[in-house]
């Protein structure tokens, strides 16, 4: 059936061109997930109360909603559950946000809606999961991270050094949340096509927020089992300096340069470039980047004192066009970062003439493929747009809703079984999001270089069991001739590759796109570099700081007043002190940032080919996923008002959404929409508040914001934070006690945790069994995996008898150092 004789099918181009989504979600998460596939040509439906999605106060939902429609439904009468039961029966996907006792209330769970639809794909996003004590609470990226320690990963970052929580500006548990939709949807939407058979998919956003505990769970176990290798608290150093290659420095005019150079060429280029090679005719530079903790800080004050001789503009056209190895940008806000060289040339922004806000600049698609590119589709939808057309139009069944369960064929026991996926990628980005691709099932071989892969350079290689859990490891020299054959063998048989070396090293390797894609036309390459393939940037080295810098989490993390004047005197110690704090505020997150869009960007290949019958080329870079991770402020307007940015201190961007000191112990509050404002004043029995003329209003508030923060701060310290988060959760105000030690003692100890199995016991060959966290998405029909990381060449000799060679010629490879691998 075509769109002209289904009237509710799109007429856009696009792999999803088929596609009705009913989105019924609020906030980041859901409305991004949806965007994307609104740009890649499903028709979208925002499903709204009369009184219009509540986040529809906050700019970012005209970005975040572009390219759908609108349709305002009655949910809390019977016509208006009727009338959602038949764009139920006419839709591919149903994503949802509410809380679990909503979804019952409304009757709107998955075991019923599949009677009515069982092709149904049924998307589902909590904060905390479907069970346990926390169930129904709201779903604030603050809320979560409060609870789950992940504020903790500040703590110090202040001038102050304060104790305590300190608040995380960049939404990453939202982000992470948003692009499991984007996978377990199209790997749902997959399986569904194949056998006819619909699912539910859950993810949470504590789940996504988990990702960016890189180690510290695994570290906390294995000082139980391994003291003498891990004997000190992860957290001990959280006031540290960066180390010299991670340096923020500071210019000849006032302005501050991130550098991101920790691997030898880079570091190396950045000493050159500096005028400090005179370093390595001394011994105790001698094994730099490596330094003992005093060499590190004579070479710190030494960077820091070179940076002073030029301005940022001279700094960065020598790092451009000279001193091309060194990986450096300037500190920006997100608003200065979409004006960066390289997102205008790879369209990572786009116009959008929207009929509310006039011309935004907006976020580009979310990933370049090459033959079934995405486009935005035009801006987002006036409150009801579309109500009369869809609600009053003839409905038709989808053509995949046969009305039973034909259980065409066996669904396979993982959701990605069968596919196999090459990790040719580097440090944390592109290794993380192809172990998110094995927690699907599908089977990722990692090729590792014979030094290993960075991953176990330092702390024993811990970061490999995030960024290698459960796949297997083969570690293979491509610089020799047999070497190179088996990489190339093993392309040939693949259907993803992804990988992160800089532009046309693949190419001179033999494994480049179009070498690869004569022997397997199947295959979904996927280049996942800092800049992009081309371009004034590309040949640039990026580490996770360079994004960070440019889409402006890092200066969003730093908080208000913080960095001095750029006239301003300042000694050593002060560049030092301002220098650690970017550091801290410049954290890992780019990388995971950058790991979900990758995996996300996957997906969308995998369901490309199956539309297609052919694999494709695929850019996905870290500059367009750290704008998506900061995709309530990466986007620009007329008039648009600035980033709400925590205070210099750390303890939130408002008084209403905010860290507070209690008697004991600290809270976080949640009431940042115009509803909540009077269900606050209620539970702190503060009724003369509501209608007080200094905070009757949104823009009141804020502008009154020192004195309510006054008056917030003197009432939660008259009790302790656990009695807050049961007074004001039975009014449904978002408020939690805040974890003050950090992410393990939430994982080994919350309740919430056991009851939505949010971790999972693996056994390592290196470490024996520890506990980790669970796969970020639950599918009802088909298993999610993980496990621990291999050994470096743990997989040699299996995978290469798979590929048909002999014992004989495997032991050669060994003797031939060909082939590597650890032992213990």
């Amino acid at each position: 059936m075509n769109s002209s004789e289904n009237p509710r099918r799109s007429t856009m181009n696009g792999i999803f061109s088929d596609i009705q989504i009913l989105d019924l979600s609020e906030g980041m998460s859901g409305s991004v997930a949806t965007m994307v596939f609104a740009d890649f040509g499903a028709d979208v439906i925002k499903v709204e109360p009369l009184s219009g999605d509540p986040y529809r106060q906050d700019p970012a939902w005209r970005q975040w909603n572009r390219g759908k429609k609108s349709v305002t439904i009655n949910l809390e009468t019977t016509d208006g559950i009727q009338q959602l039961e038949k764009l139920i029966t006419e839709s591919d996907v149903f994503l949802h946000s509410f809380r679990p006792d909503k979804t019952k209330q409304l009757g709107l769970e998955y075991t019923k809606l599949k009677q009515l639809h069982p092709q149904l794909v049924y998307a589902s996003l909590s904060g905390f999961g479907k069970q346990g004590p926390y169930q129904n609470y709201k779903a604030y990226e603050g809320i979560v991270a409060a609870k789950s320690g992940r504020f903790m990963s500040f703590a110090g970052q202040s001038r102050t050094q304060r104790e305590g929580p300190h608040y995380s500006a960049v939404q990453v548990g939202s982000h992470g949340a948003g692009m499991a939709l984007v996978r377990g949807i199209c790997a749902a939407l997959l399986l569904r096509n194949q056998t006819g058979i619909g699912q539910e998919l859950e993810t949470t956003i504590v789940q996504n927020m988990a990702q960016y505990d890189f180690r510290d769970v695994i570290i906390w176990q294995l000082m139980v089992t391994h003291p003498e290798l891990f004997p000190e608290d992860p957290w001990g150093g959280m006031t540290r300096q960066p180390t010299p290659g991670y340096m923020p420095i500071r210019t000849k005019d006032g302005k501050w340069i991130q550098l991101a150079n920790i691997l030898d060429r880079p570091f190396h280029a950045s000493i050159r470039a500096l005028g400090l090679d005179h370093i390595y005719s001394e011994s105790r530079f001698a094994s730099a980047p490596m330094l003992s903790a005093e060499a590190a800080e004579e070479l710190r004050e030494m960077i820091l004192k070179s940076a002073q001789t030029r301005t940022m503009d001279e700094w960065m056209d020598l790092f451009l066009t000279v001193h091309t190895d060194v990986a450096a940008e300037p500190f920006m806000t997100a608003k200065e970062g979409l004006k960066h060289p390289q997102i205008v040339y790879n369209a990572h922004v786009q116009p959008v003439d929207d009929p509310e806000l006039g011309e935004m600049l907006q976020l580009g698609p979310l990933a370049r493929l090459t033959d079934t590119p995405g486009a935005i589709q035009g801006p987002a939808p006036t409150l009801g747009a579309n109500t009369n057309e869809i609600l009053n139009r003839n409905h038709t069944s989808s053509p995949n809703n046969s009305g039973t369960d034909s259980g065409a064929s066996v669904l396979p026991e993982y959701t990605l079984e069968g596919i196999t996926v090459l990790d040719l990628a580097s440090v944390i980005a592109g290794p993380l999001a192809c172990a998110l691709l094995r927690e699907m099932g599908a089977r990722v071989i990692r090729i590792e270089p014979p030094d290993g892969d960075f991953g176990r350079k330092n702390q024993h290689g811990l970061l490999t069991q995030r960024t290698m859990a459960g796949t297997e490891s083969i570690s293979v020299d491509m610089k020799t001739p047999e070497g190179l054959k088996i990489v190339q063998e093993l392309c040939s048989k693949a259907d993803i590759l992804v990988h992160n070396m800089r532009p046309g090293t693949t190419d001179r390797l033999g494994i480049g796109y179009e070498q690869v894609s004569k022997t397997n036309p199947g295959m979904i390459y996927v280049y996942a570099g800092g800049y992009g393939d081309s371009g004034p940037y590309s040949h640039r080295p990026a580490m996770h700081p360079i994004p960070g810098a440019i889409c402006g989490g890092a200066m969003a993390q730093l908080g208000r007043g913080v960095l001095p004047s750029e006239d301003a005197e300042m000694s050593m110690s002060e560049l030092k002190d301002v220098a650690r704090m970017l550091g801290r505020a410049n954290e890992g997150n780019p990388d995971p940032n950058s790991s979900m869009v990758i995996s996300a960007a996957c997906l969308l290949g995998l369901y490309a080919r199956q539309k297609t019958g052919k694999g494709q080329y695929i850019v996905s870079t870290m500059i367009a996923a750290n704008g998506y991770a900061n995709a309530d402020d990466f986007f620009d307007y007329k008039g648009k008002p600035d980033r709400h940015i925590p205070d210099g201190e750390g303890y939130g961007p408002h008084a209403l959404y905010r860290l507070y000191r209690a008697s004991s112990g600290w809270i976080f509050l949640a009431c940042p929409l115009e509803e909540e404002w009077p269900q606050l004043c209620k539970a702190l029995g503060m009724d003369e508040l509501e209608n007080d003329a200094r905070f009757n209003s949104r823009v009141n508030r804020l502008e009154n914001d020192v004195l309510l923060v006054e008056l917030l701060s003197k009432t939660f310290a008259s009790r302790k934070a656990s009695e807050w988060e049961t007074i004001l959760t039975q009014f449904d105000v978002a408020c939690v006690e805040t974890e003050d030690s950090g992410p393990y003692q939430f994982y080994a100890n919350d309740p919430q945790v056991e009851a939505n199995d949010l971790t999972t016991t693996v056994d390592s060959v290196k470490w024996g069994s520890f506990w980790r966290h669970s796969p970020v998405i639950k599918f009802s029909h088909t298993r999610s995996t993980t496990g621990a990381a291999p050994l470096q060449g743990q997989h040699n000799e299996s995978i290469l008898r798979e590929l048909g060679y002999s014992n004989a010629q495997i032991e050669n490879f060994q003797a031939k150092n060909v082939l590597l691998a650890e032992t213990l």
